[in-house]
């Protein structure tokens, strides 16, 4: 009799406040602004490089690129026309080191990109429940930065020494869950794919290096205010 008692409060705690969802903390119907906010890692797929050279010398090209795993934040601020449409403008920063690349001494060397992208983001709010699942896609462009520590050639003659910056176009697909703790506050988890156009970044000594634009997978912890 005990256990099943305790069974019964147990279900109680979790299944009486899914039942209110529906009518206490779902997506507010009216339109109105919101702003989200993540943090979570990111694996960048391996990639190549396209140039690493100078009017006199030329390195080896089209050598992959390998990455460690690497860590991602952004945050967007949009608009929700309605529970199940909204528009936003996300920023933030994806961010790996290089681990290795064929030929050349890359030293710890990182990649980063700053997206700046228009998304649109469809909701599909589930009857009775906390739960919204959502799908969507953006396009715009990215500010690509390659930080360049001591990276070389094998022989050492050529190398690139501290930050360059590319603008270059990027988008993305998303989708992912969440959960309103409130009737204006969701927690979630996001899966993103983000790609982006070839970067080139040009240094002392003519020293012009390139690589493919990057791919990447990323994993989001998110919190959410809707107003």
């Amino acid at each position: 009799m005990k256990r099943q008692m305790i069974l019964g409060a147990v279900l109680a705690f979790f299944c009486v406040p899914l039942a209110r969802a529906q009518y206490d903390w779902h997506l507010p119907d009216n339109a109105g602004p919101y702003f989200r906010a993540g943090v979570g890692p990111t694996i960048y797929q391996d990639g190549k490089l396209r140039q690493f050279s100078t009017p006199a010398f030329s390195g080896a090209q089209n050598e992959p690129v390998h990455y460690n795993v690497g860590a991602a934040v952004d945050g967007a601020a949009g608009y929700a026309f309605d529970k199940y449409f909204g528009m936003d403008f996300e920023t933030g920063c994806l961010w790996a080191r290089i681990n290795n690349v064929s030929g050349y001494d890359s030293k710890g060397s990182t990649i980063a990109n700053v997206p700046l992208l228009v998304n649109g983001t469809l909701s599909l709010p589930i009857r009775h429940t906390n739960l919204v699942p959502y799908i969507g896609g953006g396009a715009g462009g990215a500010v690509s930065v390659f930080d360049g520590h001591a990276f070389s050639d094998a022989a050492q003659t050529a190398t690139a020494h501290g930050n360059q910056s590319d603008a270059v176009f990027a988008y993305q697909g998303f989708a992912g869950m969440k959960f309103m703790v409130g009737p204006n506050v969701a927690l979630g988890v996001d899966y993103k794919y983000f790609a982006t156009g070839n970067p080139a970044f040009g240094y002392s000594h003519n020293l012009n290096v390139a690589f493919d634009g990057v791919q990447t997978h990323t994993v989001l912890l998110t919190l959410e205010f809707l107003f």
